[in-house]
């Protein structure tokens, strides 16, 4: 016997619903629906990365992969299509690949600025003389003039610099602001961190000397490191992320995550994220 037509309404009804409800888990298992983004490690360490693929996953469906390492190593991984975007800080490399048809794509996504960090200075009291801050830089405002100072008590036996062992961010703007102080130094007081940039921040700590740190990790992990922000504001120390794809591979969801990062939803997570970072207008 055929079933009543509300019954059948009712059946179709909820077979709608069903189907509602379960398409959107079915999209998000899709492999379409994980990209594999390499990610300034910066940005990881400082948690902007995890609150970004949060918000993307909520707002897109998209499942992202972040493979964190230095710029350096990252966008010759984008050119040869082993990555789907590259989220970098390597603005001379970036124009590179641009210029060359390799990336595409471009997009600012966050500006930063390093600090320079070095052992807290204590003022003298009655019973202990002064010290901390062997280099006398604090409060310093041009950071190659700086450089300067830690190079003159280095090799008094004073103190040390730590500096970038990848070819990361961090480590080219330390090129720069050593090309502008003079001849790159060498001595025992110079100290190679190991990967990461988290690596830099405690080989400064474990042997009070100086190392300029991303902001944001600065202040996502630099409380109680005996460490202080002892020059900061120079427009050389200025920085900025920007997103891009590569042209070798054609993610479906590539164009849906450049966009969704550059727009007004990734400038809130970005500025409500706070640590420095911030979207110039």
């Amino acid at each position: 016997m055929q079933a009543p037509v509300f019954d059948r309404r009712r059946r179709a009804a909820l077979g709608a619903l069903a189907a509602a409800l379960v398409g959107p888990v079915r999209a998000q298992r899709s492999p379409d629906r994980l990209i594999t983004v390499g990610v300034e490690a910066d940005l990881q360490a400082s948690g902007l990365a995890a609150r970004l693929r949060t918000a993307v996953a909520r707002d897109t469906g998209l499942a992202i992969d972040w493979r964190p390492g230095p710029s350096g190593l990252l966008l010759p991984q984008l050119e040869r299509g082993e990555l789907d975007a590259a989220l970098t800080q390597a603005p001379e490399l970036e124009l590179a690949l641009e210029r060359q048809n390799l990336v595409h794509d471009r997009r600012l996504i966050a500006s930063s600025d390093f600090v320079l960090v070095g052992p807290a200075p204590l003022k003298a009291t009655k019973k202990l003389p002064a010290r901390g801050d062997p280099a006398g830089i604090a409060g310093e405002r041009d950071a190659a003039a700086a450089l300067g100072r830690i190079v003159a008590a280095g090799e008094r036996g004073e103190t040390a610099f730590v500096t970038a062992s990848e070819p990361s961010g961090a480590r080219a703007l330390e090129q720069k602001l050593w090309k502008a102080a003079g001849p790159q130094p060498v001595g025992p007081w110079l100290r190679t961190a190991g990967p990461g940039p988290t690596a830099v921040l405690a080989l400064a700590r474990e042997t009070g000397g100086y190392a300029f740190v991303e902001r944001g990790l600065w202040s996502a992990l630099g409380a109680g490191s005996g460490l202080a922000v002892l020059v900061e504001g120079d427009p050389r120390l200025q920085v900025s992320y920007h997103v891009m794809r590569s042209f070798r591979v054609n993610h479906p969801g590539g164009k849906l995550l450049v966009n969704w990062l550059a727009g007004p939803n990734g400038r809130r997570v970005v500025t409500g994220f706070g640590r420095g970072y911030r979207r110039p207008a």
